[in-house]
């Protein structure tokens, strides 16, 4: 079958926690910007053929 469920656990323990709070401590916010023109498409036949153009077919 090509569909998988995953599924993970996470255990804590003094090693792993320490870890994570050095993760967190660096972490940073990240301001993304999009300087590419953005127009909104409703009609269904454009869309598919935006659809086509993209996936080649």
């Amino acid at each position: 079958m090509a569909t998988k469920s995953f599924q993970s656990d996470f255990k804590f323990n003094a090693k792993s926690s320490v870890k994570l709070v050095n993760a967190i401590e660096k972490s940073k916010r990240v301001d993304h910007s999009i300087n590419q023109s953005v127009s909104t498409v409703r009609d269904k036949d454009k869309i598919n053929n935006i659809m086509k153009s993209f996936l080649g077919k």
